[in-house]
């Protein structure tokens, strides 16, 4: 080699960027029938319907969910994450069952629609010709019902008695409704509700494929109960050295009685429960609004990752003119948010107000009608949190904005922590110019900057979680002066930090005096 001098190296580092929030993840667990995926397997980023109807069968009660979750999500390019895990019937599991049944001869023509689990996905009309017997309805139901590929039940037609048999087995078969509307001269029409699932899965290592994975939202079945859910979320909140926060969601039909007893009951924050009114009407057996449960709750999951993740196309389900998706949705209210993929609740058939009420005080995410009744809107989104460990009321993580607000808020923190310290020297002396190194003025110095970005005093408004402004930046960093210290001994740094979040309008009060000047 030629001689070369001076010799020059030239190398290309990367440039010191401040670091986000990590990417938005769903985790859907269900009953599987058959299909690509191995009971209890993780499969993930799954992309489409097709590749859920695959992986699991597409009757499954999973691939139900799935194609309800892929649609939702569908309104955005940029979206979170999926994945699933299935399960595959238990052995010694009964499959729910329901009939509809039809007596008598048609004396007019008409149509009699029947909907089973779904007003969307779930709908057979049946034409109805005059002298038409109980007999040739039944078989006109049957061929309807078996020849949807999306059905989560089969049908035997009995001289008119379509008895209608739950796919999978156990409890989740118990969740599917059924409907019909229109009457025919001659003709009667009979619901029986779906009953007698029983014996789930075994849920005991339903999560070990997960293991120290984070999924931002899980999607899992009431039917299931809810405590193996809680298990896995609860135990993910707070770990040493990694951030791995998990919130599930859970849709239940039950009475308002039932569902009011099991949300006292319940005093998770990271779990939110959506109660369903079970109607039992001679034209209605099933949930007030008419959708599989584990569906509710994959439309919600899906508007709550849409509105966290960055630049996802939020236009359509938002009433505040914000049209991208990001962090600063954790503080901005979920009330009034739009599932227009779910049918509106017919009259009579919802929670009274002072019901709605008193199932979010005790914890329940409760989706109603509109004013004008053209779309289920959210109330106010909670958790079921309500006391500390000393029983004592606790409102800390009560909504799901102060859960996703703390989280993302936590997150951040850690994130930069992370990359702005790696390989430091610690000291409680001076730094010295160029090395690697800190002491508790830089500590807080790099803390301060955290919360500026997280409030906006810098000009970022990509987060708006922690408050703006000259009193609440003098408490944060009087929270740190007053809290941070060194142990050069084990290298610790250890601080009590405020966290100044910011809320969401809920109530709005004026009064008006009247004046006769």
């Amino acid at each position: 080699m030629a001689a070369a001098f001076p010799y020059v190296t030239t190398n290309i580092l990367s440039a010191k960027t401040p670091q986000s929030v990590d990417a938005r993840s769903i985790l859907i667990v269900g009953g599987m029938v058959s299909g690509t995926a191995s009971s209890g397997a993780l499969v993930d980023n799954l992309l489409s319907t097709a590749e859920f109807n695959a992986a699991f069968g597409r009757t499954s009660h999973i691939a139900r969910a799935g194609r309800a979750l892929i649609e939702q999500l569908s309104i955005s390019r940029i979206r979170p994450k999926v994945s699933a895990i299935g399960l595959t019937d238990n052995g010694s599991g009964v499959a729910a069952t329901g009939i509809v049944a039809f007596t008598g001869t048609a004396t007019e023509a008409g149509t009699i629609t029947v909907y089973v689990d779904s007003i969307r996905n779930g709908v057979y009309k049946i034409n109805v010709a005059s002298g038409a017997t109980a007999a040739s309805l039944g078989t006109l139901l049957e061929a309807a019902i078996n020849a949807n590929l999306d059905r989560p039940v089969n049908a035997v037609n009995t001289s008119g008695s379509v008895g209608l048999t739950a796919i999978n087995k156990g409890a989740i078969g118990n969740s599917i409704g059924l409907k019909y509307s229109g009457s025919v001269a001659g003709i009667t029409t009979t619901l029986t509700a779906f009953v007698n699932g029983a014996t789930n899965p075994t849920l005991t290592a339903v999560f070990d494929a997960i293991a120290s994975t984070r999924y931002s939202t899980i999607i899992f079945p009431a039917e299931w109960g809810v405590s193996t859910l809680t298990t896995e979320t609860e135990a993910k909140f707070n770990v040493d050295n990694k951030i791995v926060h998990e919130f599930g969601i859970v849709c239940k039909n039950d009475t308002y009685a039932n569902s009011n007893n099991a949300l006292d009951a319940l005093n998770q924050k990271t779990l939110g429960y959506i109660p369903n009114k079970l109607i039992s009407g001679a034209a209605h057996k099933g949930g007030a609004i008419f959708e599989n449960p584990i569906v509710i709750a994959a439309y919600a999951a899906a508007l709550r990752e849409l509105r966290l993740t960055v630049n996802s196309n939020v236009s359509s389900i938002t009433t505040n003119g914000q049209s991208l998706g990001g962090s600063f949705f954790a503080a901005i209210p979920y009330h009034n948010t739009p599932f227009s993929l779910l049918p509106i609740i017919e009259t009579g058939n919802d929670f009274s107000d002072a019901e709605a009420l008193e199932l979010q005080n005790s914890g329940g995410w409760v989706l109603r009608n509109n004013p004008a009744n053209t779309v289920i809107i959210s109330n106010e989104a909670v958790t079921t949190y309500k006391t500390n460990t000393l029983g004592n009321a606790d409102t800390t993580f009560k909504y799901i904005n102060y859960f996703d607000t703390l989280t993302l808020t936590a997150e951040f923190f850690f994130n930069n922590t992370k990359a702005d310290f790696s390989q430091h020297i610690l000291t409680t002396g001076q730094l010295i110019a160029g090395r690697p190194m800190v002491n508790k003025e830089g500590f807080m110095a790099a803390l301060m900057g955290y919360y500026a970005t997280l409030s906006g005093i810098n000009g970022n408004n990509n987060y708006c979680l922690l408050r703006a402004g000259t009193d609440q930046q003098a408490a944060f960093k009087k929270a740190l002066t007053d809290s941070v210290v060194i142990n050069l001994s084990t290298g610790t740094l250890t601080a009590e930090a405020i966290a100044n979040i910011t809320t969401q309008v809920r109530n709005i009060l004026v009064n008006f005096t009247p004046t006769f000047e």
